[in-house]
């Protein structure tokens, strides 16, 4: 979120003093995602910590709050057991919870990292690219180790299309909008109204495609991207584990289709220990929805939920700048997984 939610810190200071029995001496929004608001917090005794703050009146931010209950459990048992312990875990509040829910509000506290994210450091390098794919291999194979019956796992879930059906509707039915980002956002959108269709149709089909795999489903962080990355003195951290659910492992593979994939996939299956099948319609699936999904938020987000300008530029540029310019390339780049995996079969 890039406008902070509407609560004074001194506000905040108490509620997390009494939950958790920390004493905050300064509090600093921290302007990025829009899952959640995020707060950096600075102790007396110089501790730090990372807080996600969820906005109740916020209907994607409420539905958030569903999977805490999913991957907040997973991060302690991670961390804890010493099962992947480069990763953000919850700090329990004093009833032993991991969550703490106010009247308008829901928190997650967070032990803080201290690094730097990998969010401005594409393309990434070949050190990099080693390091994250012997991560994702090490997460998935400590998948027999963890409580999987209070995971999520994947469904292959398309519930967006609804929503997604119903902004492009409602663009269309608003010849002119007061508001210059939500004119725009109709101009763009709806030159691009066949192909989002198109590509609607390609994940219904491919959605198919994907449950009828029966590929063995492991641990999976599923938002694998550099601004879920920190790298520290002592190694590359993982955060945000929102997404985390039981999965194929094209799940977090997606992320690095392209000429970048036979130096991640190398490396990956080197410490999986095994040899790994691929499903290209699997990425195929997990690259359009991704963007889809994207595609429906943030316009849910323009026409129905922000209530501020800024947050609106924000997600109007994301939606033309990280979504609907990059439709074209997804094809091409799963060809070249294509021509890797066709190569070192007939090798």
């Amino acid at each position: 979120m890039k406008v902070k939610y509407r609560i004074e810190d001194s506000d905040l200071v108490t509620k997390l003093d009494k939950e958790y029995g920390i004493q905050v001496e300064s509090v600093n929004f921290i302007p990025l995602g829009d899952s959640a608001y995020s707060y950096l917090l600075n102790c007396t005794n110089g501790e730090r910590y990372y807080l996600k703050l969820y906005d109740h009146q916020n209907d994607r931010q409420r539905s958030n709050t569903e999977r805490l209950q999913y991957y907040l459990p997973l991060t302690w048992q991670m961390y804890h057991q010493g099962l992947f312990r480069n990763i953000t875990y919850p700090i329990k509040n004093q009833n032993g919870g991991f969550k703490t829910t106010f009247t308008d509000i829901t928190v997650v506290l967070f032990n803080f990292i201290e690094g730097e994210t990998l969010a401005e450091a594409y393309p990434f390098s070949k050190e990099i690219l080693e390091t994250i794919a012997k991560s994702v291999a090490l997460i998935q194979k400590i998948t027999p180790f963890i409580e999987k019956t209070a995971l999520l796992t994947e469904t292959f879930d398309i519930s967006f299309e609804s929503d997604l059906e119903k902004c492009i509707s409602l663009l269309e039915n608003t010849k002119t909008f007061s508001n210059s980002i939500k004119q725009t956002l109709r101009e763009h959108v709806l030159a691009k109204k066949e192909q989002v269709f198109a590509l609607l149709n390609l994940v219904r089909k491919l959605r198919g495609i994907a449950l009828a795999d029966t590929k063995e489903k492991v641990l999976c962080h599923g938002d694998i991207w550099g601004g879920n990355l920190i790298r520290c003195e002592n190694g590359l951290y993982f955060i945000d584990w929102e997404s985390a659910m039981i999965a194929p492992p094209e799940y977090d593979l997606v992320g690095y289709i392209g000429e970048e994939f036979g130096v991640f996939f190398s490396t990956y299956e080197k410490h999986t220990g095994k040899i790994v099948t691929i499903n290209p319609d699997l990425l195929r699936f997990y690259s359009y929805r991704h963007h889809l999904r994207n595609l429906t938020s943030w316009l849910m987000n323009i026409l129905h939920r922000n209530t501020e300008e800024e947050q609106n530029e924000n997600d109007l540029e994301m939606i033309l700048c990280h979504c609907m310019n990059r439709w074209d390339s997804i094809e091409p780049r799963i060809r070249v997984v294509e021509a890797l995996l066709n190569n070192r079969r007939d090798g």
